[in-house]
């Protein structure tokens, strides 16, 4: 079993996708751990279960919680989300695991179980299943610039920025009903929220149990999350549109900092490592979590009289240029880079896309790992790098 290092849990949408009596079954072992932080686990499968609190549990920061469970939730999730439920039925065939379902079984409720009778079996596989859309993460600089204290997230204050947050969606057919949960991480300056709120209404045929023909009509939820970055004054935002990452640039600049416009656009990253040291950005062996990074693509911008875009790509881009990387950097502003990651209990490698002012990650759990060895290599410093002029070509432009 992997041995990954605890993560916020953010999907807590995917709680919901798995039957009760499968959910029972997968917490059962930790029931004293959620008992004391206020969350009991029902044993009888007919009880209501308490999805909020559960969810809250597992997003609060907690340097005891169940690695295992935590792992499992990950396998789960993205093993449900990106297999068909005949392929985990077939599968579970195929190494002799019983799987209850009553007819009723979702994808989730079936990895559940492989998870429970064989979890090596969802954790090979999902080497080959991983989720094809990528998550992103879009940074706005707030206007200090510079460490500051933690924001008081009261839920008065919550509250009051989620009725705020209401007309918006409800003008986009999504009703209102938001709500807001703050998660903060006092010992990394960050705190993270969770946009809890309705999505269009949605209506298809469904299957009635005598035969016949039906009809659900119903509002889907959605969470989109929010990291607030005290120690840079920075926000970021994974959200579906532009207007929603707006929306929540300005309700958090008001009610937080006095001002609409306290967060606004501005390059947040800095590519100037690839160009200034090269390979030794590469070097992770202090970085907790992570076991390998290869540089994998650059991007730059050359300006001239015609302007052309640079693109060079490889498996290990600095291996394949050799000695010739800092002759091949040298000109132009370099816009985006594609890093390759292997993390602590995996052997996938998993990309990560930095330009410069987002990040796009194949899944938005290993944010908190490439955030650090960001840090750690000085990709947040404020961009100052300058094109250099060719001595051949006095047309090209500082950036």
């Amino acid at each position: 079993m992997a041995t990954l290092k605890i993560r916020v849990f953010t999907n807590p949408d995917r709680l919901k996708h798995i039957a009760n009596v499968h959910l029972i079954n997968l917490l059962a072992p930790w029931r004293e751990y959620f008992a004391d932080r206020g969350v009991e686990i029902p044993t009888n499968r007919e009880d209501e279960f308490p999805h909020d609190k559960l969810a809250e549990a597992l997003m609060s920061y907690d340097e005891n919680m169940p690695i295992d469970l935590m792992n499992g939730l990950y396998f789960i999730d993205e093993t449900a989300s990106n297999e068909t439920l005949d392929d985990l039925i077939q599968r579970a065939k195929d190494e002799s695991i019983e799987i209850e379902s009553h007819g009723k079984s979702t994808a989730a409720d079936v990895a559940v179980q492989i998870w429970i009778a064989k979890p090596e079996l969802l954790e090979e596989r999902h080497t080959k299943t991983i989720a094809l859309q990528k998550q992103a993460f879009v940074y706005f600089p707030g206007q200090q610039r510079s460490g500051r204290d933690l924001p008081d997230l009261s839920a008065d204050k919550l509250a009051e920025m989620a009725k705020l947050m209401d007309p918006f969606f409800e003008e986009r057919q999504r009703g209102r009903g938001t709500r807001i949960f703050a998660y903060p991480r006092p010992d990394e300056k960050k705190v993270f929220l969770l946009v809890r709120h309705g999505m269009p209404m949605t209506r298809e045929g469904k299957h009635e149990e005598d035969g016949e023909p039906g009809v659900a009509f119903y509002r889907p939820q959605k969470h989109d999350v929010l990291i607030y970055d005290a120690a840079i004054d920075v926000l970021g935002i994974n959200a579906q549109s532009k207007g929603e990452k707006t929306l929540y640039q300005e309700v958090l600049g008001e009610k937080i900092f006095g001002k609409k416009s306290y967060f606004g656009e501005g390059d947040i990253f800095t590519l100037a490592p690839i160009r200034n040291d090269g390979p030794k950005i590469q070097e992770c062996g202090d970085i907790d979590g992570i076991d390998q990074v290869r540089l994998l693509e650059v991007v730059r911008v050359i300006l001239g009289d015609v302007t052309r875009i640079d693109i060079q790509k490889s498996s290990d881009l600095f291996r394949a240029l050799g000695e010739n990387w800092g002759a091949v950097f040298t000109f132009g502003r370099i816009t985006s880079a594609k890093f390759g990651f292997v993390f602590e209990g995996s052997a996938k490698q998993r990309s990560v896309t930095i330009r410069l002012d987002s990040a796009r990650y194949d899944r938005d759990s290993d944010a908190e790992f490439v955030e650090a060895w960001l840090r750690d290599k000085n990709f947040y410093a404020p961009p100052q790098e300058e094109d250099v002029i060719d001595e051949d070509d006095k047309s090209v432009a500082s950036s």
